[in-house]
């Protein structure tokens, strides 16, 4: 399953993730607590007109390039739980409620895409 993140202003594609990657890094913006909640929760939700505008998307990348990426290391994936992990992904599902969070993550490469889309876009939503 693919999320795709709409330019506002321009209708173009700016991020295209799949779903994996994607909930790990709202997830990621929640632990930063620079947006209230809902508006957070909210980006779990596509094709209902949510996403951010180019301020909020502006702090998010900002809050990611300071708080995220220096602590994250380059062979390190972030869980959805925001623990972290060296292990590969080898695309086991985990069905146990107590392992779920193994199954969605973002590494470095990923977070610095999604920070640059939030750096250069007009805001966006989700699709």
């Amino acid at each position: 399953m693919t999320v795709l993140l709409i330019d506002r202003k321009t209708n173009e594609v700016v991020f295209d993730i799949n779903f994996w990657h994607y909930r790990a890094i709202v997830e990621a913006i929640r632990s930063l607590q620079v947006l209230p909640d809902e508006k957070v929760a909210s980006l779990h939700e596509q094709f209902q007109g949510n996403g951010l505008t180019e301020a909020e998307a502006r702090l998010v990348a900002s809050a990611i390039r300071a708080q995220l990426l220096p602590a994250l290391k380059e062979d390190e994936r972030l869980l959805l739980d925001g623990s972290r992990t060296t292990e590969p992904d080898d695309r086991t599902f985990y069905t146990e409620p107590d392992n779920w969070h193994k199954n969605y993550s973002a590494n470095r490469r990923v977070l610095e895409a999604f920070v640059r889309c939030c750096e250069t876009c007009n805001g966006f939503e989700v699709c």
